[in-house]
């Protein structure tokens, strides 16, 4: 994870790219400050015509100065929990889902990860990478049994049995994905006897 603040560029929903500054969270301990797992962000400082480092530099410490909503260009906050499985939750109103998952997918330490979100069907979709390939996973509930879609075509259907839900046509190749479906679907649909 990010310790320290950094500007990036993501792609906003109208095509147009924007920098984005990336500020990481510190809390007090004893006498350090030590990075949590929060960012908030910024809009990226604006690009002004200076030549001098020095009144650049002014500028800028100014602009910054006004933390979090008392900023003009503040875009909300991102925090994350867990050390392999990141989840996430954005609060701001100005950036969307699939803007806010670029930051994540900066921010992440490219380990394989699943990435939830602030929408509660986030359970039924979500994002998968591994070794560098994203995955967009999709799950359709009907009754007692889930289709599984893996970056918009079909993968598998998984059904209850009379105690498990087990993959019953397709197949998901990557096992670490197919435990984490499982895991969703069990959550989604605990256990309860099949329906006659």
């Amino acid at each position: 994870m990010l310790n320290n603040p950094a500007l990036i560029k993501i792609t906003r929903d109208n095509g147009l790219l924007e920098t984005v500054d990336i500020f990481p969270v510190y809390r007090k301990e004893g006498e350090l400050y030590v990075a949590t797992q929060a960012f908030r962000l910024y809009e990226g400082y604006p690009a002004e015509e200076v030549e001098d480092f020095e009144e650049r530099s002014e500028r800028y410490l100014e602009y910054v100065e006004l933390e979090g909503e008392a900023n003009p260009g503040f875009l909300g906050e991102l925090h994350f929990q867990g050390t392999t499985v990141y989840e996430w939750k954005y609060t701001g109103q100005h950036l969307s889902e699939a803007e806010v998952l670029q930051v994540v997918d900066l921010l992440q330490d490219n380990q394989p990860v699943f990435l939830s979100g602030n929408d509660p069907d986030t359970a039924l979709s979500f994002t998968y990478d591994r070794f560098h390939e994203r995955k967009y996973v999709q799950l359709m509930a009907d009754e007692d049994r889930f289709l599984v879609f893996i970056n918009g075509g079909f993968s598998a259907e998984i059904e209850r049995t009379e105690t498990e839900w087990e993959i019953t046509s397709g197949d998901i190749a990557d096992n670490r994905l197919e435990r984490e479906i499982m895991s969703r679907i069990k959550v989604i649909q605990p256990k309860r006897p099949k329906r006659e």
